[in-house]
């Protein structure tokens, strides 16, 4: 079969798993394929996964498209890659890992931000628009070199998940705009490297790759990785963005005051900005666009924690999560009294405290499995309602949300965080991953192209209205959750 249409390529490293898919010159999804990868706790708070995983769950997603679709993928003309972040991963000159990755989730950066970077917090935070926090790269940075000197010694390059594929794919180092907003070493106002912060803590800077553009073209296919991966040689590939950047973006959610939530293993709540701004207790990024921010806050655990009490509390590892929703559906709201603490990773927004573990409070003997679960799917909702606390413009809480991911193929857990964020809930009904079209979107914009149909106007969508005769109830459960985690807290060491 021929095909004379041009194909683009998106793929987006998550926590868990690999997402690959082929995007059509109209913007259309056509085809995508997963592969899933481990992550590797190590003890307290130290959380890795291997650049090794990635490479060859993104390979295994590729090549099952290439394979099933050949025609398509002889037809690529560009790849652009997402990811979660930020990440630190060295690489020697050799082009091999030096170790595993640091992934966002890990936190044994403590006592660098406690006795490095907290004294010289004001300046880290007028040139990055970020708090001092083991979840930047900066401080993963600083602990790998206090305390494991011979990796960093061994370094060549520093990279980011999506920057180590393009040097994969392509031979060449580079860090996207996007992640280096999160690593800390990127100047909000220059959008170059902080060459000062480097002589600050007198860190070899030859070891940061150029920046770029998240849309900037780094190279080409190399002919191995084309082989391998079943597409043309001359396919660009492009430095990519961060996920919570190529989501919105596939989503259409580009113009400044545009709220959005992105539901998955962690999910978070983001606002369009065009100029940066900082918040204490929230994380600045920079969107896949030029010139457009996102301020967002991220909890870490809220699809996370529904697996995990799958996975662990009801023993049934890979179960349909449709038997979770119909259970939460039988149980009534406020969960016959039994509230949910999600914070089974400790938590970033607005608490930022790695100690915090969960909890489930208020249940008894009468406490069935339908409230368990409902307990979750409120907590989760009640955790993101701390994080739309944190917006204190009024006009901000009028909005609509424009909701995406995995969480969202739950409609009894949208119904649930409408009602608790009292909020209007938009969410575009579609198979395709978000991330994925707007991978492919960067991919055409970088070749002159313009995708031939209006994102993602073009799809249906399902819209959650909070019920008002539920706002009472929930207003008094939102209050108790916050008690809860106030008596609490200091409890957690």
């Amino acid at each position: 079969m021929s095909y004379s249409k041009d194909i683009f390529l998106g793929l987006d490293v998550g926590t868990t798993s690999v997402k690959a898919g082929f995007v059509d010159e109209t913007g259309l999804g056509l085809f995508q394929a997963t592969r899933e990868y481990p992550t590797y706790p190590l003890g307290d708070s130290w959380v890795e996964q291997s650049a090794d995983d990635w490479w060859e769950a993104a390979t295994g997603a590729v090549r099952q498209l290439s394979g099933d679709h050949p025609e398509l993928a002889r037809c690529v003309r560009g790849i652009s890659i997402s990811c979660q972040a930020p990440t630190l991963l060295g690489i020697g000159r050799d082009g091999r890992p030096v170790g595993r990755g640091m992934i966002w989730m890990d936190q044994r950066a403590e006592d660098v931000c406690r006795e490095l970077l907290q004294p010289h917090a004001d300046y880290i935070h007028g040139f990055s628009g970020n708090r001092v926090d083991p979840y930047f790269a900066l401080s993963k940075l600083l602990w790998q070199r206090r305390h494991e000197p011979e990796k960093y010694a061994a370094t060549w390059k520093y990279l980011q998940i999506n920057g180590y594929l393009v040097y994969r794919l392509t031979g060449l180092c580079s860090i996207d705009l996007s992640s280096a907003a999160l690593t800390q070493t990127l100047n909000i106002r220059t959008l170059q490297t902080e060459s000062p912060l480097f002589d600050l803590f007198e860190l070899d800077q030859e070891k940061w790759p150029a920046v770029y553009g998240c849309g900037d073209i780094v190279g080409t296919v190399t002919p191995e990785a084309a082989r391998l991966w079943g597409v043309p040689e001359d396919a660009v590939v492009l430095a990519g963005c961060i996920d919570g950047a190529s989501s919105p973006l596939g989503l259409g959610v580009t113009q400044s005051g545009q709220l959005f939530e992105m539901s998955g293993q962690s999910s978070g709540i983001g606002l369009v900005l065009d100029e940066p701004s900082f918040h204490p207790n929230l994380c600045l990024m920079h969107h896949a666009l030029p010139g457009t921010w996102l301020l967002k806050g991220s909890m870490s655990c809220s699809g996370g924690s529904l697996k995990w009490f799958r996975d662990n509390l009801d023993g049934a590892p890979g179960a349909d999560f449709d038997v979770y929703n119909r259970l939460a559906v039988s149980s009534p709201p406020g969960a016959h009294g039994v509230t949910f603490l999600p914070y089974l990773c400790g938590e970033r927004a607005p608490l930022w405290d790695r100690r915090l573990r969960g909890v489930y409070f208020g249940f008894g003997t009468d406490t069935t499995r339908a409230d368990m679960v409902r307990a979750i799917m409120e907590g989760t909702a009640f955790a993101l309602r701390t994080i739309l606390d944190e917006f204190h413009d009024p006009a901000i809480h009028q909005k609509t949300i424009l909701g995406t991911g995995g969480g969202y193929n739950s409609r009894i857990w949208s119904q649930i965080k409408s009602d608790i964020l009292n909020c209007s809930i938009r969410v575009h009904q579609t198979s395709f991953d978000a991330a994925l079209v707007g991978n492919a979107l960067l991919v055409m914009r970088a070749l002159g192209r313009e995708p031939g149909q209006s994102l993602p106007e073009g799809g249906d969508a399902a819209v959650y209205t909070p019920d008002h005769a539920l706002q009472e109830l929930y207003e008094e459960r939102y209050q108790f959750f916050r008690r809860l985690f106030l008596a609490n807290k200091d409890l957690f060491v």
